[in-house]
């Protein structure tokens, strides 16, 4: 594979590795991409749909339209299982206690593949955790719940905060929303991460969100190495490119430079 022996280099010699993880790796999973592929989540529902004020607009339809309809994989009665790239990835970050991952992903298939809680930011929340909708003053804003029932959902029944009764919604970053809005998301900690890294590596990302933009200044300024693992090539030069999709890359990447 073209480039693949230069960025086993620059792993094993790097004090600290950032991966940083898009909806490319979950693919192989069963889980819709939201921007490329037949099935996208954008190609289906408009962007306005994942925001905060549409939320509020009309909760119940929001659950059952957006939610459900883009999400409802991740509620199978079956499950979603991890990857060979989530396992491996899982590998390499063990590789050293000061490499991260940085997931945009909701799906909890980094912790699936017995991911190291500790070297793991969900930048972008979690779909199994809930929280009170309310504007503030609410426990339940900080307090997230995990268990909600959304078997009945409909027009003026959808889940409420157990707290206040104020709507609950899950606790992802939406468009309208900022990565600083919640302590979970650890925005501090990611951007410092990426601030001192080494090595970059981007998976399964379409470089369209604001983490991959702070990813790449962050770069510029500290020299770190940046590897892209995806099908496509990174939209600006400079990056290390192993084409190819992450459940096939990452594998043979585990095994050169962990063994």
């Amino acid at each position: 594979m073209l480039h693949l022996e230069d960025a086993v280099q620059r792993l094993t010699r790097a004090k600290r590795v950032v991966y940083l993880c898009g909806a490319g790796l979950s693919v192989a999973s069963g889980i819709r991409a939201y921007r490329s592929g037949p099935n996208a989540v954008w190609g289906e529902y408009v962007l306005e749909w994942g925001t905060r004020a549409k939320f509020l607009e009309d909760p119940g339809a929001w659950w059952r339209t957006f939610w459900l309809g883009a999400h409802g994989e991740l509620l199978r009665q079956d499950g979603i299982a991890s990857n060979a790239g989530h396992r491996a990835l899982a590998r390499l970050v063990r590789r050293g206690l000061d490499d991260l991952v940085v997931t945009q992903n909701i799906d909890g298939l980094h912790r699936a593949a017995a991911h190291p809680e500790a070297q793991l930011i969900e930048i972008h929340g979690r779909h199994d955790r809930f929280i009170c909708a309310a504007d503030g003053g609410c426990p339940g804003i900080d307090e997230p719940v995990s268990q909600v029932d959304l078997t009945d959902v409909r027009p003026g029944h959808f889940p409420h905060c157990p707290k206040c009764s104020a709507p609950l919604r899950p606790l992802v970053l939406l468009f309208d929303e900022y990565y600083d809005g919640h302590e979970a998301y650890q925005a501090h900690r990611a951007r410092r991460a990426l601030n001192d890294a080494d090595v970059v590596v981007f998976v399964g990302t379409s470089f369209s969100v604001g983490i991959t933009s702070t990813a790449v200044r962050a770069a510029e300024v500290s020299g770190a190495a940046l590897i892209n693992v995806n099908l496509e090539p990174a939209p600006f030069p400079g990056v290390l490119q192993l084409t190819g999709s992450a459940e096939a890359v990452l594998p043979e990447l585990a095994r050169r430079v962990v063994g």
